[in-house]
């Protein structure tokens, strides 16, 4: 599966959805998080970008607040997560990666990927 790559959010959405329960598709950055405000710190989702279309945004409850931090695509259609992340084939590779080594994200720097938020189907 190359879920979440080189075709940007659209082509995979729907079958990401079912098998990747922390991916939540388009919800705003304010739902972001306000499924994440009853949740414990390193709780976190992944949603598209409001601002970019073929990136995604990893939105995460820290002991600050919350974090937005862009999932971008590369030219070589790589993903990297901020500015200091080696390049990812999916977003799936950088959730994994993330969820067991610190985030490269100054003020995340000691946290990780811990807690999925699932998203709620009917």
């Amino acid at each position: 599966m190359g879920g979440l790559d080189s075709e940007g959010p659209g082509r995979d959405v729907l079958f990401l959805s079912l098998i990747l329960s922390w991916y939540h598709g388009a919800i705003s950055r304010t739902d972001a998080e306000n499924l994440l405000r009853l949740c414990k710190e390193a709780s976190y989702l992944v949603r598209n970008s409001e601002t970019s279309k073929n990136d995604f945004s990893l939105s995460l409850k820290s002991s600050q607040g919350f974090m937005h931090m862009k999932l971008s695509r590369t030219k070589e259609h790589k993903y990297v997560l901020g500015q200091n992340s080696p390049p990812f084939s999916s977003v799936p590779e950088i959730v994994h990666h993330y969820a067991s080594r610190k985030l490269p994200i100054k003020g995340a720097e000691h946290m990780s990927l811990l807690y999925p938020v699932a998203i709620r189907t009917l």
